[in-house]
């Protein structure tokens, strides 16, 4: 799936997306870094509440297709201008990392 049709269909807020054709293959939710770095596989986005600049070091590291900060939560203005900087893609949601993985079952 492409992230901009991700984009749309989940509804998500885009703090800074510098590729929205980018190939989006699979999804994670957690919030633990290392366990992500561990874990995400290549192209995924991944859920979190984590909103500080270290989660967009980590979706450089594992190449992450987009990082979406779940529950409300506003990514700091450092994140923002880090993964501007960086071309990692961020978004938001009001909504939980598991409502939003509930509404990709099947898709990815």
């Amino acid at each position: 799936m492409k992230l901009q049709l991700l984009i749309d269909e989940l509804a998500l807020e885009a703090v800074q997306v510098s590729a929205p054709a980018a190939e989006v293959t699979s999804a994670y939710c957690g919030d633990l870094l290392s366990d992500v770095l561990a874990h995400a596989q290549p192209d995924s986005v991944w859920f979190t509440i984590q909103a500080h600049s270290s989660i967009v070091a980590v979706a450089e590291l594992r190449d992450i297709a987009c990082v979406v900060v779940v529950n409300g939560v506003t990514p700091d203005p450092q994140a923002a201008a880090k993964a501007e900087d960086l071309g990692v893609n961020l978004c938001r949601s009001e909504r939980t990392s598991a409502e939003l993985c509930l509404s990709l079952a099947g898709r990815l």
